[in-house]
């Protein structure tokens, strides 16, 4: 029976939870008012919830992303106590150069989690997806691929993409690395003359070209053939085959692959970061261990050499990417292969005009793979607690493709036409519906007694220029880095660098340079450099997208000291830097660095939230919805939530004491009369 049955008996049984906190699931009252949409039928579970529940908008925390912000709803405190700062945080005593600690991971919390305090409630969790769940700290209960805690083995998807396109090696950079420091997302490719002969195949009318595709120890191998007697070298046809003679399949431009079984490699003592700490090549090579999985290939692109364009994409899913091992399994029986999310960070599907609908086919997989696993959690599992997150949202808005055109704004508003831009919000809206689908999986196996709540980490806005401060630090002389000539990737150079932007919103310095173990630099100069790099950032101007005849500071008086953190940001003093950051809306910093020290560069990425003081712009809202036992029915919370609220809204709901440690307020009038 669902929870919105119209059958009016109750079971007696504990009060069930499900929350979903899909990542970057932007609702303000304007552009994406998702209450609106509800009221005129577009989706009809949310508008259910809110009949039967309670519901308004909620603020996040400072920088704004996904790593803070969800350690504030699953701790019920800010930053400055619960110690995530950021993503990949450096410590005192490390060189900076290393991320010593990253936000995702569930050791980074100084405080205990919504999980570990009502477990011994006898509450069983299941967390699918959540960022800050990995490594497991459930004593009893599932957790499930949690996002970049680093633990466990995955297998990012990879594009391989011709090594003719110099322009595109030139613009990657370091923008083709999971998290700029990560595995790589896009490789070079290759085309070259067949080394042995290959399976039969149709006759090509180009010189027949060999690439390989082989990745984490699989092997695979392309042919590019030309099936059109028309003159041109124009490769129309791309052959698999892991031996060249066995044939796998024949697939034509846009065209997916079925699944394929696969036998994949991972070095469990390798953690595929470019800067942190390291074991021996010898552990590393020792550690390498075989895993059952999948794969499927979509041919992005084909045509002449230098578009030859493919994505290969692995089953996320296997035994140690799930608490107990023994459920990896069971999901595959029951609901296949999986793709959590869309794309990555950076995202790399924004490139290529097909890039595009290989997102939209892929987002699509995405949000089938977690509708059909929304009964699993709850009935398979046992579960009296579901905590699920999905990262498409996020990555839907913050590419290239949407939001620069549907916000107005945005520097970009006016480059789409009328009907250009309905059929954008077409395409946004569907992401919308598919997870109003996936709140009606749970509404529909969720019972009366159940609470099902809808909350994000952030909202998002367009991006209109990216700012290459480490590019303004070299011009100043206190930055200096060279070229990496094998890997065509910048290095810093952190003897000589005494001034550095690192993610998402920290500037470190050192009179003595970076190189060695990173303290606070107590000298005399310290004070006066510190100065001088304010009044730089401070003094940076850019053309205004918005008023053609104005100018814009990227950054206005949110520039604060370390010493300031805790009392102005609200962060941890320990875990940022010597300046702390907040942007201007529309400007968003970057590490890059490049050879003509630009410092104000266009972005292909659309949308984002990082370093952004959240409550500087609706566009960062997010919604909260709480419909069950002893909420109030349709019901518009007045006033917005702080993310800090949710928590104990939850706990009260639940009708247990707040924890000593939450820092915000249960939600007030959303309580029927009889709690």
């Amino acid at each position: 029976m669902g929870l919105f049955s119209t059958k009016t008996e109750i079971k007696k049984s504990n009060k069930k939870v499900y929350w979903l906190i899909p990542d970057g699931f932007r609702a303000d009252r304007d552009q994406f008012n998702i209450y609106k949409w509800a009221e005129q039928g577009l989706l009809p579970n949310i508008r259910t919830l809110m009949a039967r529940g309670s519901y308004g908008y909620s603020w996040p925390v400072f920088p704004g992303h996904t790593p803070t912000n969800f350690a504030t709803l699953l701790t019920g405190t800010y930053p400055k106590t619960h110690g995530v700062s950021d993503g990949p945080m450096r410590a005192l005593g490390y060189p900076v150069k290393m991320v010593v600690k990253g936000g995702f991971s569930s050791f980074a919390k100084k405080v205990p989690t919504i999980w570990n305090l009502l477990e011994p409630k006898n509450y069983r969790f299941s967390l699918q997806s959540v960022p800050g769940s990995t490594p497991p700290d459930l004593n009893f209960g599932s957790t499930i691929k949690g996002r970049w805690g680093g633990w466990g083995v995955e297998f990012p998807p990879v594009i391989f993409h011709s090594r003719f396109d110099q322009k595109l090696m030139r613009d990657l950079k370091n923008q083709k690395r999971a998290f700029n420091y990560g595995v790589e997302l896009t490789k070079a490719m290759d085309l070259y003359t067949p080394k042995s002969k290959w399976m039969a195949h149709k006759k090509s009318f180009s010189p027949e070209l060999e690439i390989d595709l082989s990745s984490w120890g699989m092997d695979l191998f392309g042919l590019l053939i030309d099936t059109k007697d028309d003159g041109l070298v124009n490769y129309d046809t791309l052959l698999l085959s892991h031996d060249r003679t066995n044939p796998l399949a024949e697939l034509n431009e846009q065209a997916w692959s079925p699944w394929y079984p696969a036998e994949l490699k991972y070095q469990l003592k390798n953690d595929y970061n470019t800067y942190s700490p390291k074991k021996t090549k010898l552990e590393e090579t020792l550690s390498e261990a075989a895993f059952q999985s999948s794969f499927k290939v979509k041919v992005i692109s084909l045509g002449a050499k230098e578009d030859i364009r493919i994505r290969i994409v692995f089953d996320q899913l296997n035994e140690f990417l799930t608490e107990p091992m023994e459920i990896s399994q069971q999901m595959h029986d029951k609901i296949g292969p999986m793709i959590d999310f869309v794309d990555h960070y950076p995202p790399q599907l924004i490139y290529y005009k097909n890039d595009k609908q290989t997102f939209l086919e892929e987002a699509n997989m995405s949000w089938k793979w977690h509708q059909d696993v929304v009964p699993f959690l709850i009935h398979d599992l046992k579960s009296d607690f579901v905590i699920h997150s999905i990262y498409t949202p996020n990555q839907m808005l913050t590419s290239r493709w949407w939001l620069p055109y549907l916000d107005p704004q945005s520097g970009k508003y006016n480059q789409v036409s009328e009907d250009e831009r309905k059929i954008l919000w077409t395409e946004m809206l569907s992401m919308y519906q598919n997870l109003d689908k996936l709140l009606g999986e749970a509404m529909k196996n969720m019972d009366e007694n159940s609470y099902i709540i809808l909350s994000s980490d952030h909202g998002v806005i367009p991006l209109n220029k990216e700012i290459r401060l480490n590019n303004l630090f070299a011009k100043k002389g206190w930055l200096h880095f060279k070229k990496n000539e094998k890997n065509n990737e910048y290095e810093i150079d952190w003897a000589k660098t005494k001034v550095v932007f690192l993610q998402m919103h920290n500037v470190y310095i050192h009179t003595q340079g970076l190189e060695q173990p990173y303290q606070r630099d107590t000298s005399p100069e310290y004070k006066k450099l510190r100065e001088d790099v304010r009044q730089a950032i401070h003094e940076l101007k850019v053309k205004d997208l918005r008023n053609p005849n104005g100018e814009q500071r990227p950054v206005d008086d949110q520039i604060w000291n370390w010493e300031d953190a805790e009392e102005k940001a609200q962060l941890p003093g320990d875990r940022v830097g010597d300046l702390i950051l907040a942007n201007t809306f529309g400007y968003n910093w970057v590490e890059d660095v490049t050879d003509d020290l630009e410092i104000f560069q266009d972005s292909l990425k659309g949308g984002y939230k990082q370093g952004v003081w959240p409550k500087s712009t609706e566009g960062m809202l997010t919604p909260f919805i709480i419909a069950g036992p002893g909420i109030k029915a349709n019901h518009k919370i007045e006033g917005d939530l702080n993310h800090v609220d949710q928590f104990s809204t939850i706990f009260r709901a639940l009708n247990l004491p707040i924890p000593a440690q939450a820092e915000g307020s249960a939600a007030k009038g959303i309580w029927d009369s009889a709690n």
